[in-house]
């Protein structure tokens, strides 16, 4: 089956807190309350979608990258050569290219990444894209996340504009990227025409032709690359939206009307500067008195240049494309010369909620080791846990939240007429976005009454409205908002307003308003809303409102300065050893260059707004301290932003902690006076102290770590005083630090030990005091309980000398250790058992252990371990389905006399890997079939209500329709109750069993979802369906309430059995507070039978115990009632098995010869009967006897002749089997194997040929077997007659007079018989010359001198086989 998320939303609409349930069933008792819930809206927004259809992939390539090249030893050249080879080898994997107007139905090359990864990003259909990962020379492939994009008073509030005074520093030769939608380069802040019409020749048609000559500043605007092109788009929702990128060699920005966000980033970051008159600022910045009638404020680094690296199409949206930046960020001219590489990147655009080990981190983390620092956005997704996101939480990146300066750019609401005339004149507010209009409006301000907020049609007030501008009632609250701005401007379109205002209570804009095209509005600032809203409420305000109001109110309100926005996100809170974002700047209501514009500027809010001034800060330290590593870059920035940052205005209220700003708020005059660093001694890249999450079980648990101290200056020693100021506690753990004073000579380093002590005694689990317990939704939020901090570095007192910060943060809990033990029901009759439960439990400090019992549907293996240069691993371990349970509170609240439909099915599912923060980018998915038909009828998703808030729901929709249905907490508890939504692997899932049909057992599907899945499928793992019916489980639990689906640990906990269930289980239970892996644990479940009745066996044996007969075993089994089967043994050996009938069993058995122990042994087949066995009956089996016959073919035979004797042997009741052997005088001289047919053996024995001659006396003997006893033959004559021999000399006839030849004597013998042996003499002349003994039936002599003639003979002497022989030769001398 097909696996797709079909309803899960990013954001659900929501309506009040409510308790969901069925009508109870009668009884006299209240019913039982249902779990903790959310009230779904009928309709949910977009649906997140698997990655199904088209996908933006990344195929990394088994190829050295240039860089690995290059820091191998290579030069150049050979960094060119890895390259070709990198583009070669993604020809071959990926041969399609990628074109606008292209059409294939292949996975297309968007690009090649040679520089410091080697791969290919890749577009097309998933499925198709999946298949790469089959060719040997790609090592995997993995979805590429989409990411979203996220002044002139704040040069002063940074101390930016004091750094151009004192240093007269202003990023000179210092070269910037900005990753983001383009530059315009012919604005006049970069050095431009500065005309509108220079804009629209740049652009062009469609901002792809070249860059054109003369419209742009070369010492500004240093190039760069256009790698989406107009239209690109993969998200979709703007015009001609695509996503397949069309690279241009234009970075222009689009006009700032449907983009410009890059070009207002740059122009914090690096902009010249709008003099009033709008002329580009071309004089010396450090005689720069007043900015605030400027057009455009300058740059933060001035005068540094930049390149455009555009990776958004011209209409925003979102990108797939950062990766191609980076690469082309690290060798611009593309020669693999990477000294060229830029100096600092800015990328003010990201995603939320991303893990730190997104892989796409990675780049800018090989960026680092260029010696290039990337400055990031923190993301506006506000305070919700670690929804930051990539690449914020990149190790290496500097990562920037967003406060607020104390001077702000806003659009104005112009008072026309008020009782009051103080109040007339403009008076700061935010226009709406959406207003396509030019013209303003002007008119009274109609108050509706308290609460009309145009969330309904004004209809009834259509007389009052019409041609006014209307009032109406803003909730600031995003998750209790009734609607947003469109429905209500629109409401109030339908009935003529000729423009609406609407206020704020929030002392800060979080996020802009919409409102719609056809009618102006604004929203007054907190300050604006109450002073004007008298008026409006008295009917005696007139404003003007409108397109020619915008940017044109430049404020200064102290009482908002280093106040946090609380649009900012809040960051990754240890898991994986990083905590961000790393500073905070400002980002709210920056006013910068508008693009299209010529010379004008808009104001913008978010983090995106403040990293460039980082940046800008970030290029001044660089060109202050050229040698400056990266990482010495980024410490020197956020040790030196020690401006605390508020949360409430003032500014007061508490202190912002490292999760939410950092270190601080930047100040760019200390980080450029400053020359001492500090950071993690083991995390240089990190600079934060981050202990992470710590367990924290019965003992006390103290860690520590080092921060070095680095003097870099050459002014001097430096002494210092370390401290630790937290900003938030968790009890009565401490963070101490010492020494308590160092003193660091230049180019020398000391260290300070951070020391983290967790008592569980007093560990308590504390909310941060800047964040709200309620989330918002009017139930607890949940949140990490930190104790953080700054480790300050104080001077000595009376040094002008500024403190230095270093974050720390640790995250300590408390964990329990138990153990839960098998389940025994001590009968068929027993229907219920206790669950024990032991070891050492939680229940203090805001710490509960909890546990959840259920049955174990499936389970499913390990998967392997994930490539972190591919894919997130931590994502892909948390998506790593291990175990599967289900549980019913059904029949619990049916046994008390209500309806089981008001109850849930609980789906616990265990996972391999933690999870940092439950339901964000990996989600376990449960689809349920209903009605039995193979489909799911129902989804349910763990996930977050939105990605702003803190609320954990397991959400179920209606799988064909997306209507959400339910929205009860995940664990059945909410925020206040610490389970198992932070750095966790377990967690149940409650359904309403009123979505359930009684009649139907459904069936669970279960699986998680992850843009990080490594199939490229976002499907991660899987378990096998299974059945299971909530209302009529095998096994189900009692203790705590009746629809608890989680109890504390320390519960009495009852295991019930349904009556049929025999072979229940097993049960997995969840220990939510233990430490991993000791979270998930299967029990066995048992059922004891009944008390057996005892049965005796005994054996009888009938027959005569020889070999080949048949034995008859009879074993008689009392009681005669006992049923079941008896085994038949000898000794340990099975002769035979067979029923018990009547009493008895019985079974004919053949034994062998030899001694036998008989046993019957009896196997009851019911649980009613013991088993029993008999006492042992000793058999002896004698063995056949055997008669043996010997026959030879003769009585004589000649010496060395074959003769073949045949014996025969018979068993009397058994075959004979073996060896028979022939014996002469007690010795065998042959044996034979016999040949069996039936009882008798045949063997075919053949004598030695080397017999002697003579008479012989043969017996032929069988020594036995195992069944057959030995025997022997009557004894047999056979003699042997001695052979002629044949003597044969071998000498020359003729030989030379006088000389001794030497000749040879054979003696030889019949064919195949054995060679003669004995000796021969020689004479000569009747004379013996020598007598020599035949080898091998030969020998030979030297004869003696021969003069004329001479006669030899050579005389064998005979053997025991052989006679006498005789030859003779003559020999003539010459």
């Amino acid at each position: 089956m097909r696996r797709s998320l079909t309803a899960a939303a990013s954001a659900l609409v929501l309506g009040a807190v409510t308790i969901l349930g069925a009508v109870p069933a009668a009884g006299d008792a209240d019913p039982p309350p249902a779990l903790p819930a959310l009230d779904p809206a009928t309709k949910v927004g977009p649906a997140l979608t698997a990655a199904e259809g088209e996908v933006i992939a990344f195929v990394q390539l088994d190829a050295p990258s240039a860089l690995d090249v290059v820091e191998e030893g290579g030069t150049p050249a050979d960094a060119e050569e890895a390259a070709a080879q990198v583009e070669a080898l993604a020809a071959d994997v990926v041969p399609a290219e990628a074109g606008a107007r292209t059409a294939t139905s292949e996975p297309e090359r968007l690009s090649v990444t040679s520089n410091l990864v080697s791969g290919a990003v890749v577009t097309g259909e998933a499925e198709q894209v999946r298949e790469l990962a089959a060719s040997d020379e790609v090592v995997a492939v993995h979805l590429v996340p989409l990411k979203e994009p996220t002044n002139k008073g704040a040069d002063v509030f940074t101390r930016a504009q004091a750094v151009w005074e004192s240093y007269g520093q202003t990023g000179v030769g210092v070269r910037m990227g900005i990753i983001d939608t383009g530059v315009d380069y012919t604005h006049a802040t970069f050095g431009g025409p500065g005309t509108p019409e220079a804009y629209a020749e740049a652009y062009g048609e469609d901002g792809a032709g070249p860059v054109p000559a003369g419209l742009f500043d070369g010492a500004k605007f240093l190039g760069g690359w256009d790698f989406a092109g107009t239209y690109y788009n993969p998200a979709g929702g703007t015009p001609n939206a695509t996503s397949v990128p069309a690279p241009d060699p234009n970075p222009i920005d689009g006009h700032y009307t449907r983009s410009g966000h890059g070009t207002h980033v740059a122009g914090t970051a690096a902009g010249y500067g709008v003099t009033p008159e709008g002329e580009t600022f071309r004089g010396d910045y450090a005689e720069i008195d007043d900015l605030s009638d400027w057009q455009v404020g300058p740059g933060t680094a001035p005068e540094a240049g930049i390149y455009a690296l555009k990776v958004f199409g011209d209409y925003g949206g979102s990108t797939g494309l950062t990766i191609q930046a980076l690469e082309w960020a690290a060798d611009p001219d593309g020669d693999f010369d990477f000294n060229d590489r830029l100096d600092i990147v800015n990328m003010s655009l990201g995603a939320s909620a991303a893990p730190a080990d997104d892989p796409e981190n990675l780049f800018i983390d090989r960026l680092a080791d260029l010696g290039t620092l990337t400055v990031t956005s923190a993301g506006n997704s506000g305070d919700m846990t670690d929804v930051g996101g990539s690449p914020g939480n990149s190790r290496s990146a500097l990562t920037v939240a967003n406060s607020v300066a104390d001077a702000m750019t806003f659009d104005a609401v112009e008072v026309v007429a008020a009782a009051d005339e103080s109040l007339l004149g403009l008076h700061p507010a935010q226009n709406t976005v959406a207003y396509t209009g030019t013209e303003d409006a002007e008119g009274p301000v109609v108050f509706l009454g308290e609460g009309v907020d145009g969330c309904e049609p004004l209809t009834p007030y259509a007389e009052q409205v019409a041609g006014n501008i209307v009032w109406l009632s803003w909730d600031d609250n995003d998750a209790t908002r009734r609607c947003g701005s469109a429905v209500r401007w629109a409401n109030a379109t339908a009935v003529g307003a000729a423009g609406v205002l609407i206020g704020t209570e929030e002392p800060i804009f979080a996020a802009g308003i919409a409102g719609d095209p056809e009618t102006p509005g604004a929203q007054l600032t907190a300050r604006a809303t109450d002073l004007l809203l008298p008026e409006i409420q008295a009917g005696t305000l007139s404003v003007r409102l409108g397109p020619s109001y915008a940017d044109a109110a430049f404020t200064h309100d102290e009482t908002v300065a280093d106040v946090l926005n609380p649009g900012s996100s809040r960051g990754a809170h240890g898991t994986l050893g990083r905590v961000d974002p790393d500073v905070a700047a400002p980002g709210t209501q920056i006013s910068s260059a508008a693009a299209g514009t010529g010379a004008g500027a808009h104001t913008l809010s978010g983090t995106s707004m403040a990293s460039p001034h980082v940046a800008g800060i970030a290029a001044l330290m660089r060109a202050v301290n050229p040698s400056w590593s990266p990482e010495e870059v980024k410490a020197g920035i956020m040790n030196t932003a020690t401006h605390e940052v508020h949360s409430q205005a003032g500014p007061s209220g508490p202190v912002h902690g490292p999760g939410r700003v950092g270190a601080g708020r930047v100040d760019a005059l200390d980080a450029l006076g400053n020359g001492v660093i500090a950071y993690d001694s083991a995390a240089e890249e990190v600079v934060s102290v981050v202990f992470g999450v710590v367990d924290v079980g019965a003992e006390t648990v103290t860690l520590r770590r080092t921060v070095t101290v680095e003097n870099l200056d050459n002014r001097g020693p430096v002494r210092l005083l370390p401290r630790f100021e937290p900003t938030s506690t968790t009890g009565g753990a401490t963070v101490t630090v010492s020494p308590s004073s160092i003193t660091v000579a230049p180019g020398r380093s000391r260290t300070v030990t951070v020391t983290l002590t967790a008592d569980p005694a007093t560990l308590v689990r504390e909310i941060e005091p800047t964040r709200d317990p309620d989330s918002g939704l009017g139930v607890p939020r949940e949140y990490v309980a930190a104790l953080t901090g700054q480790l300050v570095l104080d001077p000595p007192r009376g040094s002008d000398a500024a403190p230095l910060h270093v974050p720390v943060h640790a995250a300590p809990r408390l964990v329990s250790d138990v153990a839960a033990q098998d389940v025994l029901f001590p009968s068929p009759q027993d229907l219920t058992a206790p669950l024990e439960l032991s070891g050492r439990h939680v229940d203090s400090g805001g710490w509960t252990s909890l546990v959840s019992v259920l049955e174990l549907m499936g389970t499913s293996p390990r998967l392997e371990a994930a490539d972190a240069a591919l894919t997130s691993p931590s994502q892909v371990a948390a998506g790593d389905i291990r175990y599967v349970g289900a549980m019913s509170t059904g029949p619990r609240i049916a046994e008390a006399g209500f309806d089981p439909a008001l109850g849930y099915v609980g789906i616990g599912i265990v996972v391999q890997g933690e999870w940092a923060t439950l339901g964000t980018t990996t989600v376990p998915v449960i689809d349920t079939d209903v009605d039995g038909d193979g489909t799911p009828d129902l989804q349910t998703v763990v996930q977050k209500v939105n990605e702003e808030v803190d609320v954990t729901v397991a959400a179920t929709f209606d799988y064909d329709t997306g209507e959400v249905l339910a929205l009860p907490a995940v664990n059945g508890r909410w925020g206040d109750v610490d389970t198992t939504v932070f750095d966790n692997n377990v967690l149940v899932a409650p359904i309403p069993l009123e979505l359930l049909d009684p009649e139907v057992e459904p069936t669970f599907g279960v699986w998680t979802f992850s843009s990080y899945a490594p199939s490229g499928t976002g499907v991660v793992d899987a378990v096998a369906p299974f059945r299971y019916d909530p209302f009529a489980p095998d096994l189900w639990t009692s203790g705590g309430g009746l629809n608890d689906i989680v109890v504390p640990s320390t519960t009495e906990i009852t295991v019930h059995r349904a009556a049929g269930a025999t072979d229940p289980g097993p049960l997995l239970v969840l220990h939510t507070h233990n430490e991993r892996p000791a979270r998930a644990q299967v029990l066995d479940v048992t059922v004891a039978g009944p008390v057996a009745t005892a049965t005796t066996t005994t054996l009888a044996v009938d027959g005569e115990p020889v070999v080949g007969g048949d034995l008859t075993l009879t074993a008689t089994v009392t009681p005669a009632e006992a049923t079941g089967t008896v085994t038949f043994r000898d000794g340990q050996t099975e002769l035979a098995t067979a029923p018990v009938e009547d009493g008895t069993a019985r079974a004919a058995v053949a034994l062998g010869a030899g001694s036998h122990t008989l046993v019957a042994a009896f196997a009851p087949d019911s649980p009613a009967w013991e088993a029993s066995e008999s006492t042992p009956v000793p058999v002896d089996v004698a063995h056949s006897a055997s008669t043996t016959a010997l026959r030879l073919p003769g009585l004589i035979g000649s010496y060395g002749q074959e003769t073949v004797a045949t014996v025969t042997v018979v068993g009397a009741h058994a075959a004979p089997a073996g060896t028979v052997e022939l014996h002469e005088a007690g010795s065998v001289i042959a044996t034979a194997e016999l040949v069996v047919d039936g009882l008798t053996g045949t063997a075919e024995v053949a004598l030695p040929r080397d017999l002697p001659a003579g008479a012989h006396r043969f017996t032929a003997v069988f020594p036995g077997s195992d069944d057959v006893a030995a025997s022997t033959s009557r004894s047999v004559t056979h003699v042997v007659l001695p052979a002629v021999s044949r003597v044969r000399i071998d000498a020359p006839g003729r030989v030379p007079r006088n000389s001794s030849p030497q000749i040879t004597v054979d003696v030889l013998g019949r064919g195949g018989a054995p060679v003669p042996t004995g000796t021969v003499t020689v004479t000569s002349g009747f004379r013996v010359v020598d007598r020599v003994r035949l080898e091998e039936g030969s020998a030979r002599v030297q004869l003696p001198r021969i003069g004329l003639l001479a006669v030899v003979s050579a005389t064998y002497s005979g053997d025991g086989g052989y006679l006498p022989g005789i030859d003779v030769a003559t020999i003539t001398a010459r």
